[in-house]
């Protein structure tokens, strides 16, 4: 041990003592001063950079570091965090231009998928992703337009093929100079951070406004940059903002809906703020309706369906105030911009609501679909947008074909209106299966539909997430109707002997389709009549590959890592599927099983640990998958289990005390009623805890059954409208 060295230190001369720091024994005391000097400036200098971070980073930056800072970690972890994450950046060269995911277990497309009728074999999308010719697939033509600021990127860019057939959709930016010139910080008081509100804007465009489109994006954003009210408001804003948090995968926080320290928690509470002041003014806008929807998306996200509901039937009597979905007597000297705002709320709200209560098998809010027409895209695109999307390194702006989409999007959800007031409202009056004649009837107006679809639809050419999962709602309704007749027709073949898939295939459009084309945007009549349904179970297992088919293409291409709430449910719906054929396979095996049992097990053992690890994915950015996703694991068979443990790498089952809160907190939130008990007006009964892992087996998927139909325990009465005038 060396000699102490004396020093005269602030702390000591309070305490009124000498100060001792042992000196090395090679070190003299004047160097032990030194020495202690210079860790003292170090460790002040690690202080002065943490704080200058605060200071100068973008908010959410700073709000990583303050909450790292809140939770212990010393600074100089802090800063090499930074640090390491800077140089991350700087040595961050040119990403692979072609990407794809692969399957978690078994990597070749399952041969039951393959038949010889499946379109979806003969997309472009498909040929990228599994096929990988050597020679270029000729892509479709697409009507992309040069960005002059990137005209020489794209020169020097060696990028092979068109950037939506090889890159995942979420690796696209939406290109458009008003979201720049837009300052979203004057509409909300929870940051002033341009930058980042700008990004979650972009956010929002990119994921959730394609598929639920509740208001006219450059009107929107016109009337943020300009200061306007009529289609821009505080209350919308922050709703979207919420609803944007929920898709920004830079909050890694962002599914934690009860964390008052999280983005969206401040933009959904400033929106609720809002929301209760508009209501105290008793003044139904349209920005308030385009609200309500947004709002009612983010609390589905939260597991809170029965709270989110509200919204839309608040959106719906305003609406009825409103005369929204009347045409108005003036409509022809209406304002242009004003009726094309109007219109175009009126027709998101009604397919909003009949999305929603088709999913939960409840009658539809509105009957009739709004008067207005939607116009023809070639007289005024306008009307509907675009969306402008840019892929990493390409100077190119592809168009989303978002006017196409809307439309054909918007005539298919009334035909879903009408299913959903054949299967789930007249049926559940007489509590008897349909009539397989009004059955037919829808399904020949959505074969119509389909075969009605423009090129950017075709099954050839989709490759957005939007375009891809129309297709998959168009099999999902085709399935749920023929499941209708399946499980109440006794003799559901008896007109023709099934068949399997590979042999049958759809009729030509003509002459069934094109006869009964004109009923796409009517109501179809009292009394069916025209052609038969072909072969029932044959056709469901025809939509059946199809829909499974979709599903994992777009996985391949897209991932399922990105926010889609209709990913969610398409996985949770084939999930359960694929387990009761499981289920099915494994009664009838024989012993031993031969190969061909073994295959199809094992391709329907991938589909569930696919399904499975998407739902887990899904989970990152919102608790509802969270909440389905054990639901779904807890009701997987042991071998099963172990697979997605092997190949999806996945955490074990939670047993802490923290996800039995969560649970319960889910249950709260989420009451599920017991399958048996009939819905014959009164309160629906909830399912009791069964002890066991056989009984938690069978309960968990009592539950999913439950889900999978009701999407919630959600009594959905539609208001009395008013008949007041027009307050938009």
């Amino acid at each position: 041990m060396g000699p102490s060295v004396l020093l005269s230190d602030p702390v000591c001369t309070r305490r009124n003592s000498d100060c001792e720091y042992d000196a090395g024994g090679d070190e003299t005391p004047g160097k032990a001063l030194k020495r202690r000097f210079v860790d003292l400036e170090d460790k002040v200098n690690i202080y002065e950079q943490v704080y200058a971070i605060l200071r100068s980073r973008p908010q959410h930056e700073a709000n990583s570091v303050f909450k790292r800072i809140r939770t212990g970690d010393d600074p100089q972890s802090i800063l090499r965090h930074v640090e390491h994450g800077d140089l991350l950046l700087q040595l961050r060269v040119v990403p692979e231009s072609r990407y794809r995911y692969e399957f978690p277990f078994m990597s070749p497309l399952p041969a039951r998928l393959q038949t010889q009728d499946n379109p979806y074999l003969g997309s472009l999308i498909y040929e990228w992703e599994v096929e990988r010719p050597r020679s270029p697939v000729r892509s479709p033509k697409r009507r992309g337009k040069q960005l002059e600021t990137d005209r020489s990127a794209s020169e020097e860019s060696t990028t092979p093929g068109p950037g939506p057939y090889v890159k995942p959709f979420h690796a696209a930016e939406v290109h458009d100079p008003l979201i720049d010139s837009a300052e979203p910080s004057k509409w909300t008081d929870v940051t002033t951070d341009n930058t980042l509100l700008r990004s979650l804007l972009r956010s929002y465009f990119l994921h959730e406004y394609q598929w639920f489109s509740a208001f006219q994006k450059e009107y929107f954003l016109s009337d943020m940059i300009a200061d306007r009210r009529q289609f821009c408001s505080p209350l919308l804003v922050n709703a979207v903002l919420a609803l944007a948090c929920h898709s920004y995968r830079e909050l890694t926080d962002r599914a934690e809906f009860w964390n008052p320290r999280t983005l969206g928690y401040g933009f959904l509470t400033e929106a609720k703020r809002h929301w209760e002041l508009e209501q105290a003014g008793n003044r139904g806008k349209l920005t308030t309706i385009q609200a309500a929807i947004i709002l009612n998306i983010v609390y589905n996200l939260n597991a809170m369906v029965k709270l989110g509901w509200q919204y839309t039937l608040q959106a719906i009597d305003m609406a009825h105030k409103m005369k929204l979905f009347k045409k108005p007597e003036n409509w022809e000297t209406l304002n242009p911009r004003l009726r094309a705002g109007r219109d175009f709320t009126a027709w998101s709200l009604f397919g909003w609501q009949s999305h929603c209560t088709y999913t939960l098998f409840e009658k539809p809010l509105v009957d009739d679909p709004p008067e207005a027409p939607l116009p023809a895209i070639t007289a005024d695109p306008s009307w509907y947008g675009e969306v402008w999307l840019k892929y990493p390194l390409e100077g190119i702006l592809y168009p989303s074909h978002f006017a196409e989409f809307y439309k054909a999007n918007t005539e298919f959800r009334v035909i879903l209106n009408d299913i959903s007031k054949t299967l789930h409202w007249e049926a559940g009056q007489s509590r008897s299966p349909p009539a397989e004649s009004k059955i037919a009837a829808l399904y020949w107006r959505l074969q119509a539909w389909y075969a009605a679809l423009p090129e950017s639809l075709s099954p050839r050419t989709i490759v957005f997430t939007a375009q891809m999962k129309l297709h998959m709602h168009y099999h999902h309704a085709i399935v749920t109707m023929l499941q209708s007749l399946m499980t109440g027709v006794s003799d559901i073949t008896s007109s023709a002997p099934a068949a399997s898939p590979a042999s049958v295939a759809f009729p030509a459009p003509s002459p069934n389709v094109l006869a009964i084309s004109s009923l796409l945007n009517s109501d179809p009549p009292s009394e069916p009549t025209g052609p038969p349904l072909p072969p029932l179970q044959a056709t469901f297992s025809l939509h059946r590959t199809q829909y499974e088919t979709l599903l994992r293409l777009y996985y391949l291409r897209h991932g399922f890592e990105a926010l889609d709430v209709f990913i969610m449910v398409s996985l949770m719906t084939l999930a359960f599927i694929t387990t009761k054929e499981l289920e099915d396979t494994r009664l009838s095996l024989a012993q031993p099983p031969s190969e061909e049992q073994k295959a199809h097990i094992d391709s329907l053992r991938a589909t569930l640990v696919l399904c499975t690890r998407g739902l887990y994915d899904q989970g990152k950015s919102y608790y509802l998958s969270q909440t389905i996703f054990r639901l779904v694991r807890s009701g997987m068979h042991v071998d099963e289990k172990e697979l997605l443990r092997e190949y999806a790498s996945l955490p074990d089952e939670e047993d802490s005390a923290d996800a039995k809160m969560r649970e319960e907190l889910a249950q709260r939130l989420w009451p599920h009623p017991h399958p048996q008990a009939q819905n014959d007006g009164q309160e629906d009964v909830e399912t009791e805890h069964a002890s066991g892992p056989a009984a938690q087996e069978q309960e968990g998927w009592k539950v999913l059954d439950v889900l999978l139909k009701k999407y919630g325990d959600v009594r959905m009465e539609a208001p009395e409208s008013g008949d007041s005038e027009d307050q938009g």
